[in-house]
């Protein structure tokens, strides 16, 4: 079976314009099915509209919730939203479709989107939101969004796709403030779920979106009925296609994957689409006052070139992931492409060994922070080789990820972190996750990894701001960064799809994660 192509939501043609018109792709008119089971890693536990954020939860959200926007391809389009357009700075006005229910029924107005955006801001679960001063409703169909400063670039749509939206008449019927009961927009409803085993989905036949030309990726229903198996073990996504227990799955471990392919012992009647994740896994250096590498440059660039990330690429990713050339990869709009053509820390051992000389490294053991997932501890411990054959001692210290999360800022829980990035929209958001230290002044007295460096920041909010982001502002912060060396990125992961022939082609949000609704279907 040849690999399939990923249809990365683009089911159909798209019309429109950008930043405050409506835009448009045309629904599929063809390949439904009555019923898909996809293969999900872990529980969606809870289901509100609002709880915190999980890998479980994540793999089902489109199905059930609805949000203003969506992104598809890099492109932004209006989904509840028919128009948006700035008023000054910090405000903005969004105008509704005037005949939106939820999938109980419900109409939905302009009271139910201040009550969804409140809601979910009071949470505090929902970092990008704490930029919203308020959310006002003007009329029954047009919206005033308020902030508490002027937006920088893709500040509005990552608002726009931050809150899972609901009327409030089903949240206040819901007994569990919608936790295993949850009613948005789309075109589904939960018909039964089975903590830990299967949640089932089945499409209510009454989408409230009729004109099909204005239905959008994430808002499409091609399956009747839609199963998430709960599997938490990688193996038994195997054993469950192998099986045929469910249909598509993005949980086979990568040391399986071949058995799908062309030639392998599962290859019939199964397909592999893999594609490159847009998280990179990035080397950050604890650049603290008391750490080795804040007055030593040598050190940061004798680890740096002492790097194979070609070969953590094959080691890590059987080669299907890719080396990379910037603190992010290539899957971002903004990528500037002549950096593939840069010396980015290229692997020379020669090198990094001289720079070692120069350094003041006094073979002192050396502390790697990861999180303990496969490919963290996998790459972790490539890494602690690549150093170990130029004379680095490096000690491994593996956390699960909420104590990874707290122990980042740190300045005593490492010497190097080694850490996982992404963002859904620019490489400029991807860079903020570590180097705008406007994020991070009050607990890290700099940047993500203690980083206090007044240039940085000063590149930094210039290829933030939308008068001047752009070529030449975010050239300037690549390039700084190489120069500086407070970190680099060293390879971007994959995501391996494997699905039956019963999907011909495989449709994603743009977290990566399965619409199975808008997969296209053989049947």
């Amino acid at each position: 079976m040849k690999k399939k192509l990923v249809a990365l939501m683009m089911v159909g043609c798209m019309v429109g314009t950008l930043a405050g018109g409506s835009m448009s792709v045309c629904a599929a008119g063809s390949g439904k099915t009555d019923t898909v089971t996809v293969g999900i890693l872990s529980d969606p536990e809870n289901m509100g509209p609002w709880s915190g954020m999980s890998q479980g939860r994540i793999a089902m959200l489109f199905s059930v919730y609805e949000y203003m926007i969506t992104r598809e391809d890099g492109q932004v389009y209006g989904v509840l939203a028919k128009n948006w357009e700035q008023v000054d700075a910090q405000t903005y006005k969004v105008e509704l479709y005037d005949y939106i229910h939820d999938a109980a029924g419900n109409p939905l107005t302009a009271s139910d989107i201040v009550f969804s955006f409140e809601s979910a801001i009071a949470t505090k679960n929902y970092g990008k939101l704490s930029v919203v001063e308020s959310v006002t409703a003007i009329d029954d169909y047009n919206v005033e969004f308020k902030f508490n400063k002027a937006l920088e670039i893709g500040e509005f749509e990552n608002v726009m796709l931050e809150c899972a939206i609901v009327t409030q008449a089903a949240y206040e019927a819901s007994k569990d403030q919608m936790a295993t009961t949850p009613v948005g927009t789309s075109a589904y409803l939960v018909e039964s779920y089975v903590p830990g085993s299967e949640l089932i989905l089945k499409d209510t036949g009454n989408y409230w979106q009729t004109d099909e030309s204005l239905v959008h990726g994430t808002s499409l229903h091609n399956a009747e009925e839609i199963k998430f198996s709960v599997i938490t073990e990688a193996s038994q996504h195997t054993v469950a296609l192998q099986t045929n227990a469910v249909d598509i799955s993005n949980g086979v471990p990568d040391t399986d994957v071949a058995k799908f392919n062309e030639g392998g012992e599962y290859s019939e009647g199964n397909a592999v689409s893999i594609i490159l994740d847009n998280l990179s896994f990035d080397i950050e250096y604890n650049m603290s006052d008391n750490s080795v590498f804040k007055d030593d440059k040598n050190l940061r660039l004798a680890m740096a070139y002492a790097i194979d990330k070609e070969g953590l690429n094959i080691g890590a990713f059987n080669g299907n992931g890719a080396a990379i050339k910037d603190f992010g990869n290539s899957s971002y709009p903004d990528y500037n492409p002549e950096w593939d053509n840069e010396e980015y820390f290229d692997y020379n051992v020669d090198t990094a060994k001289e720079y070692l000389a120069q350094s003041g490294y006094d073979g002192s053991a050396l502390t790697l922070m990861y999180t303990n997932t496969g490919a963290q501890e996998l790459l972790a411990q490539m890494l602690q080789a690549y150093w170990g054959q130029i004379g680095v001692n490096v000690e491994l210290l593996g956390y699960d990820q909420m104590m990874a999360q707290q122990e980042q800022y740190n300045p005593e829980a490492f010497d190097v972190l080694l850490k996982t990035t992404g963002s859904t929209d620019y490489i400029v958001n991807q860079w903020k996750l570590c180097w705008d230290a406007r994020d991070y002044q009050e607990v890290t007295g700099g940047t993500a990894n203690f980083v206090q460096d007044d240039e940085l920041q000063k590149l930094m909010e210039a290829c933030l701001n939308v008068e001047t982001y752009g070529p030449e502002t975010i050239d300037a912060v690549h390039d700084y960064l190489v120069e500086t060396c407070y970190g680099y990125g060293v390879v971007q992961g994959t995501i391996n799809i494997v699905h039956s022939e019963k999907i011909s082609d495989v449709a994603l949000d743009s977290r990566k994660q399965i619409l199975p609704g808008a997969c296209v279907y053989a049947e």
